[in-house]
């Protein structure tokens, strides 16, 4: 055989080789990584034990970098796993730390923090968490986990909102809520929907449009039985308390924690409304120049009841629910009782939360004076012991009514005009 041709026969054999051998490296990667085929999006997904539900795994690069799985778990859960899919090496098993939001409400079903360190040389995109218990690894529940949080700011403020149920339709104080929000200086509303009405469920609609809204499903009654109550009491049928706010409120801390400066926690007839200053801007530079440490800023609660005589009339009154213009009365502040308070946020310092304080934080929390600003919460409840005559009357939600009135008219022409 001539040496060129000799040559060629080698190197079209050595080149058949390499086709070969690639193939079968790409064919047995795939029948590796063939599993990662159950890959699941949005909340609640149960585990084959029937007593964890991940509610979403988010990557933490604070400290020791980890995956950090937020979850439902029963009280006997004790052992849980992460699955890592390698792109190169495999798969990699690490065992989870069950971190337990200590709520001390009895119930249950906790919400949880599962943490998984980053395993070494391990090049993933994909992640389960699991039992070990489960046979067939293409079951398991399969999560995108992306690595590299984008750490630019689309909001200054955002707002989380946990959570509507039982067919919730106050329509008109959902608007005028959703309106102070934006005028206050919130460039995001993230709402956790259980159930609303149609009527609600159309106004979402609309501001999710507009870009201002974010609605979460939150089908936690699908899967756990849900109380309005707080506290667990002997007998109860419930698995957890409120409708699982305090996971909601958790997972809305991390899904927003490199998209928004700071984060209010709070429900929607609750606003944080400045006494000295126009909006949250203001009045966090002043909170920060006073306690430049602090990561946390707690807001006093103060009543204005609904039950109360409405003062003057509403161009709204074929709308459903409370017009807060018309309840300029708060409840006087009770010395010898604490006021539940809700929060302004850096959800970059924050680990986790319960609904009135922060457990874990980097930093310190504050206990902002009422004289600065308070938590206008305009309810249907009130104390029956305090008599109409001692109500106050606070009009610090009627300075911004020549702006409100206008922009909710707006949205209510547009979506519930008048027949």
């Amino acid at each position: 055989m001539p040496c060129s041709f000799k040559y060629l026969f080698i190197a079209s054999n050595l080149f058949g080789l390499i086709y070969f051998f690639r193939l079968y490296q790409l064919q047995s990667h795939d029948s590796k990584t063939s599993y990662v085929t159950n890959i699941v999006t949005g909340s609640f997904i149960a585990l084959e034990d029937n007593k964890t539900f991940i509610i979403s795994p988010y990557y933490d690069p604070r400290g020791d970098s980890l995956i950090r799985i937020l979850a439902i778990v029963h009280k006997t859960v004790k052992n849980l796993y992460c699955l890592f899919y390698c792109k190169q090496n495999g798969n990699v098993n690490v065992k989870a730390k069950i971190d337990i939001v200590k709520d001390q409400f009895g119930f249950p079903y906790e919400t949880a923090h599962l943490l998984c360190g980053n395993p070494s040389e391990c090049d993933y995109v994909y992640m389960s968490v699991h039992t070990n218990s489960s046979k067939d690894i293409r079951q398991i529940p399969t999560f995108r986990i992306p690595k590299d949080p984008i750490r630019a700011f689309s909001a200054n403020f955002s707002v989380c909102i946990s959570a509507f149920y039982g067919q919730y339709n106050n329509v008109l104080q959902t608007i005028q809520a959703i309106e102070m929000y934006k005028l206050l200086g919130a460039s995001k509303i993230i709402i956790y929907n259980n159930s609303c009405h149609d009527n609600v469920d159309k106004v979402l609609r609309h501001y999710i449009q507009e870009g201002d809204v974010d609605v979460i499903p939150w089908p936690i009654d699908t899967f756990l039985r849900t109380s309005k109550k707080w506290k667990y009491v002997e007998g109860l049928d419930s698995d957890i308390g409120y409708y699982g706010q305090i996971a909601s409120l958790n997972d809305c801390i991390y899904r927003n924690m490199y998209k928004s400066n700071f984060i209010l926690l709070n429900d929607i007839d609750e606003i944080i409304l400045p006494v000295k200053y126009w909006d949250w801007s203001s009045l966090m530079k002043s909170l920060q120049k006073k306690h430049p440490e602090a990561s946390v800023f707690r807001f006093e609660n103060h009543a204005f009841p609904s039950s109360v005589k409405a003062t003057g009339s509403s161009r709204w009154n074929h709308v459903p629910g409370i017009n807060i213009l018309q309840y300029p009365y708060r409840e006087p502040s009770d010395r010898m009782s604490v006021k539940p308070r809700k929060m302004i946020i850096n959800p970059r310092k924050v680990i986790q939360t319960l609904v009135h304080q922060v457990l874990k934080a980097e930093g310190y929390s504050i206990d902002v004076s009422s004289q600065d600003a308070i938590l206008f919460h305009c309810k249907h409840k009130r104390k029956k012991t305090i008599p109409d005559k001692d109500l106050i009357k606070d009009d610090i939600v009627l300075k911004y009514s020549t702006y409100l009135e206008p922009n909710v008219d707006k949205v209510v022409q547009k979506l519930f005009p008048q027949p």
